[in-house]
């Protein structure tokens, strides 16, 4: 049970904050655990890339079969409006940034679960906190484009009203 526990806090420290320094408790708990550490991240790695690939195809539709055929019509009807094709634009370019930044992250976490906890617990770390970096960024990306969704929602429904 003590070491799911250390496992699992190792863990968890992909999601919070950054620690200032390893500790020689950490450096130590690294060490010992380093299995079933690497055997965690294998399956953040496993459920991140399925997220990866549920989230790339949501965008991809959203974009394909709702936002880019309304503003086409929209176009074709003399009827565009620049905030939902600024939103358009915004948003494509969003999904390409979240797509690099992904990919980033996963070739951190890569070299994370390469690395050699046993024997270089400190730089084990330092890539740890590396990784964790790059996913608070794929995360803030994703928050963004849910941002840019919802605008796109209110400007069709405020495009609607006037119809």
């Amino acid at each position: 049970m003590k070491k799911i526990f250390l496992a699992a806090i190792l863990i968890s420290s992909l999601v919070m904050t950054p620690a200032l320094a390893i500790s020689e408790t950490q450096e130590k708990a690294i060490v010992d655990h380093c299995e079933e550490i690497k055997n965690d991240l294998r399956n953040v790695q496993k459920l991140d890339a399925r997220t990866r690939v549920y989230l790339g195809g949501y965008y991809e539709t959203i974009l394909t079969k709702f936002i880019t055929p309304l503003n086409v019509r929209l176009v074709e009807n003399n009827m565009s409006s620049t905030g939902l094709i600024d939103n358009q634009d915004q948003l494509v370019k969003k999904r390409m940034v979240f797509v690099n930044d992904y990919i980033m992250y996963q070739q951190g976490l890569e070299d994370l679960v390469g690395a050699n906890c046993k024997t270089e617990p400190t730089k084990f770390y330092e890539k740890l906190i590396e990784v964790r970096a790059k996913r608070k960024i794929v995360n803030q990306d994703v928050a963004k484009i849910r941002e840019l969704i919802s605008e796109q929602v209110k400007l069709v429904k405020g495009l609607r009203e006037k119809l």
